[in-house]
This record gives structure tokens, sequence and C-alpha cells, in this order.
């Protein structure tokens, strides 16, 4: 049985971080805020996009940003359309709204893998140093989300509920769950082959389903054939390339660090390689985490014969920093994802004290992606992150999640 009981720990995580995000959403609000409106966030691009959308106009390519540039809108038709009850607001009152769905998806993301823990565990609630240090350790990530007004926490939220009803039996509500983060941002579609792989059938048939159902949504009201001219911009509008921001130190993708290595533009190559040897490379790398995360996760999960147990989690965490580092654009704040693998790796801690490299590679992991923050060593702004530091934590997390893996099966057949 699921208790429906909140320990007192979760309860007061729950009052600090929303003094946290009503006191950074005060002071981000008040350094984007004009008397005319409000200076250019993310947030703008999809609130003019839901302007835009409704009245059957063109989204992507829109005259504010001369069709090119990192502002221009490149999410779904849906996502838009699911964007016009804000635009009957003033942007004043439409981003404080959102700003409260930040705080509201990010504590209901640590309530589901909270539940996941317990009830796999055996567990009757967390410590509180499993919540305020996971915060911590993606603290620096949370900041420039607000700043941004940008919209991972919802995809955050829509992917804990998933593995959480899928961790409730509910697949198909677990698909459809899936599905919505896929349509608010595509790099979630990594999970329908891992699901595939896992034999989720069900859960990875719904959220194809619920996929095709969020593409015909923006159809009820604007029609068919402007629907799939909006589908059809869309989709080009996502196979255009951004070489430029493949270099950029704001980038912190698994691809564009390779490129910062290895390509002659770079200022910090280390030595010059074709564009086809950096892509090989970044495709090597790739399969070897995605091979070493499936391998050593694999023992643990047949061994805890369960659903979706500890090990499932583990795993899940683990693909989850792929979701992140393989886009080929990956901003600082969509490693607010972060948080989840920071739960399990510090709850793991917690619970063997004894194993001190999985300790260490989460300080490293931190000091990496927080210490060495470009928004305290202003000085060293650039250099530090065209030297992929966040990059690096995020794979340093990965090393650690296989570790607890790797370990935990051991345990199993010692036991």
């Amino acid at each position: 049985m699921f208790k429906r009981r909140i320990d007192k720990n979760f309860l007061i995580f729950a009052g600090f971080l929303l003094l946290v995000s009503l006191i950074t959403s005060i002071y981000y609000f008040t350094r984007i805020y004009q008397p005319w409106g409000t200076s250019w966030t993310d947030f703008t691009v999809f609130h003019r996009a839901g302007e835009r959308i409704i009245k059957g106009e063109e989204i992507y390519e829109s005259p504010e940003t001369g069709g090119h540039g990192i502002d221009v809108y490149k999410y779904s038709p849906a996502f838009a359309y699911f964007m016009v009850p804000f635009t009957k607001m003033h942007m004043h009152k439409s981003v404080p709204l959102w700003y409260l769905l930040i705080f509201l998806s990010i504590l209901a993301s640590v309530y589901f893998i909270r539940q996941i823990i317990i009830h796999s565990r055996g567990e009757n609630n967390l410590p509180k140093c499993v919540y305020f240090l996971s915060f911590l350790m993606v603290l620096r990530f949370f900041f420039t989300l607000v700043s941004r007004v940008q919209s991972d926490s919802l995809v955050l939220f829509f992917l804990s509920l998933s593995v959480y009803l899928l961790h409730r039996r509910k697949d198909a509500l677990s698909g459809f769950a899936l599905g919505t983060a896929i349509m608010i941002k595509l790099t979630p579609l990594i999970f329908i082959p891992y699901f595939i792989y896992r034999k989720f059938y069900k859960m990875a048939a719904s959220s194809i389903a619920a996929v095709l159902f969020y593409l015909c949504i923006p159809a009820i009201g604007l029609g068919w054939e402007k629907n799939i001219n909006f589908v059809r911009s869309w989709i080009n509008s996502l196979s255009d390339s951004t070489p430029d921001l493949m270099l950029w130190y704001k980038n912190q993708s698994l691809l564009s660090a390779v490129s910062r290595l290895f390509s002659e533009k770079s200022k910090v190559a280390i030595i010059a390689l074709s564009p086809l040897l950096i892509k090989g490379i970044f495709l090597l790398l790739s399969v070897v985490l995605v091979f070493s995360i499936l391998y050593f996760c694999k023992g643990l999960i047949r061994n805890e014969k369960k659903h979706f147990g500890y090990g499932h989690l583990l795993e899940f965490s683990s693909i989850l920093i792929c979701m992140v580092i393989f886009s080929p654009i990956a901003w600082k704040h969509t490693f607010l994802h972060l948080i989840i693998p920071c739960m399990v790796l510090i709850y793991y801690i917690l619970k063997h004290p004894k194993d001190r490299l999985v300790r260490y590679l989460l300080i490293a992991s931190f000091f990496l992606a927080s210490v060495l923050n470009p928004d305290i060593l202003k000085s060293y702004n650039e250099i530090v992150s065209l030297y992929s530091n966040v990059t690096l934590s995020a794979v340093i997390l990965i090393a650690a999640l296989i570790r607890v893996a790797h370990q935990l099966r051991k345990n199993y057949h010692g036991s």
C-alpha cells in the first residue's frame, strides 16, 4: 500500500524551496521588468508564439528575431497552443504565473522521486539532507532557469510523473506523461527506445499515441491544413544547423565539448580534426556511455525483480543525464534535470557511507558545476566553460551511478 502521509522533512524542504523560489523570482523579475513590458527571455519566445498561432500566423520565422538565432521558437505547435491562455494576460502577470509553475513542478518532481525511493527501498521517509543537498547540487542551474523563464521544469515534472506512474504499474498513463514531456521538448524522445528495450511496450505505445494526439490538437482551432503546415515548419526549424553555437562556451552538450577540443576554430583545441571525425568521436563516446549504463544496471534490475524499482531508477537517472548532454545544444538551465540522479546518489551515500568513491565523485561533480561557476568567477567566465566543466560534471555523475549499480549488484550476490 502507498501511504499518503507526507513526512515533515519533505514539508520543511517545500517551505525552503518556496522561500528560495520567491526571492529568486522577485530578483530576476525586477531585472527583466521594463515599463513597456518585459525584456527578452525564453518565455517571451513562448508567449509571442502563443499570440501568433492563435491568429494563424507563422511562429517559426518571427520578425522580432529575423528568422534565426537562439531566440527563434523551435518548440512544437502544441506547446505554442498551450501558451495561448498566458497571452490573455499582460506579460507582467503571466511571468509570475510561470514562476509559480516552476516552483510547483520542481516540488512535485522531487516528491515523485521520493515516493519511488522510499517504496522500492522499504523506507518511511527520506532524511532532510537528501532534499537539501540535491537542490544545492542544481542550485546554479535553478537560478539560470528562473532568469531565462524557461520550460525545463515542466519537462522534469512530466518525466518524474511518468516514472512514478510506471512504478505504480499505470503504464498507459505513464506513457501519456512521457508524450507530454516530448511535446514540450523533443529531447525526452530518447526514452521511447529505452522503455522499449526495457520491455515496457504498453508505456512506449502510449507515449507515441500521446505525441500523435498532441500534434493534432492545434487542428481543432486552426484546421488540418494549417496545422500540417505548422508541423512541417517545426520539423524544418529543427533541421536547421547551428554550427556557431557548437563552439560557444554557453553550450555544454557532449558534442560541443568534443567540438571545442578538436575543431580548428576552437580557442582551446588540442588538435584539429575533420568535422566527420569529431562526430565519430561523439558517437563513440555516446555508445560507450549508454552501453555501460545498460550493462551495469542490467544485473541489479534482474535481481530486484520489480516492475520499476531502485535499479530502474538508477538506470533512468543515467539516461536522463544522457538526454541532456546528447542534445546538440545543452544550455545550463537544462541541467536542472540532474536533481533526480543527485537524489538517488545522495540517498545511496547515506545508506553506504563506506563507499567513499561515490562520495568523491559527487563532490567532484559539484565542484565542476557549481564551485567553478562562471557567475561567481566572472573573470574566468568564458575560459572555464570552454573546457566544458558542466559537461564533465554530468559525465562524472553517470560514472557515480554506474558505480552504485555495480556495488548494489555485488551486494545482491553476496547476500
